[in-house]
């Protein structure tokens, strides 16, 4: 009789931690969203290892500069981001959150960026800076990140709603089916340069 009891008492242990173990593995998609969006502007390493094919992402966690210029990029971009979680469907393995962006108004880095850094160009044409690529691009770098910090230095004026859509991963989460347009609203309308 004491074998059976302590069968029935095991069984019940292994159900009780189970159990335990599967409701606290299943996230909502909501809770998705704000980790990414929270591991995002904090720089986690998993966040971007996990979503590295996307231009944004990469180039965030890949530009070709200094551990200070990277900083530099990191602080300027998140200075002043802030969101708020309005909505939330999901149905099956699919999910889409609404997300209310504010953040600086990086729409005109771009040229911004082109103006600067042709003007350096044009005023430096026979420097060795300027026919030397190494130098010449971190001189580039500089100068977009010059105009970044400009833009972070003002108020926030960006404010979007961002439609995150997200997949199951068959773990008790959700992974976000993340593209460049979502990136882009995320980050302000920020645009990075391309080598095209």
């Amino acid at each position: 009789m004491g074998g059976i009891i302590n069968t029935i008492v095991s069984i019940l242990i292994a159900m009780t931690i189970s159990g335990s173990a599967t409701s606290m593995a299943e996230v909502t998609p909501q809770e998705a969203a704000d980790a990414f969006l929270q591991n995002l502007s904090t720089d986690d390493a998993q966040t971007d290892m996990m979503y590295m094919d996307n231009k944004y992402i990469n180039f965030l966690e890949n530009v070709k500069g200094t551990d200070e210029e990277m900083d530099r990029l990191e602080n300027a971009v998140f200075k002043n981001f802030s969101y708020q979680i309005t909505d939330e469907r999901a149905k099956g393995d699919v999910a889409v959150v609404k997300v209310a962006v504010n953040n600086c108004d990086f729409s005109d880095i771009m040229d911004d960026y082109e103006k600067a850094s042709y003007k350096y160009v044009t005023e430096h044409l026979y420097s060795d800076t300027v026919t030397d690529k190494k130098k010449l691009n971190k001189k580039c770098l500089d100068i977009y990140l010059d105009q970044i910090e400009k833009s972070a230095d003002k108020d926030p004026s960006y404010e979007a709603d961002v439609f995150i859509p997200m997949e199951a991963d068959g773990y008790g989460g959700w992974r976000i089916v993340l593209n460049d347009d979502i990136m882009k609203s995320i980050l302000g309308e920020l645009e990075i340069p391309t080598s095209e």
